[in-house]
């Protein structure tokens, strides 16, 4: 009678052992899925800092391949606000990308582990 209750018990491990890998890995294949989604979302969006020079000409300076480069907007408020949001919503992909890849890492560790 104990050796069925262990036989029982120990299978109920590998059943659990079995979810928890097969949940890590979908969490896997998620993640990086997602992580590729951020890196092409902020390869469409602008990169740098806008600077304002005299009279109120505005720039968008960013660095490219080592480079400073400073690039025209005008003094129109609509074109400095939308290149803003932009560089707000690079922010925070950005943002997210790094929490991302922490987690796969994590992720990757975990499944090491259950290996």
């Amino acid at each position: 009678m104990v050796d069925i209750l262990r036989l029982v018990w120990y299978h109920q491990l590998e059943v659990r052992a079995m979810l928890i890998d097969s949940v890590v890995q979908r969490e896997a294949v998620r993640n990086e899925q997602m992580i590729l989604q951020y890196e092409s979302l902020i390869g469409e969006l602008p990169k740098g800092s806008i600077t304002c020079r005299k009279n109120g000409y505005y720039y968008l300076r960013y660095r490219e391949d080592g480079k400073l480069y400073d690039r025209y907007i005008g003094k129109g408020a609509e074109k400095v606000d939308a290149i803003r949001e932009k560089l707000a919503l690079r922010k925070h992909y950005t943002e997210m990308l790094s929490a991302l890849k922490r987690e796969q890492k994590t992720i990757h560790r975990l499944l090491e582990e259950l290996a």
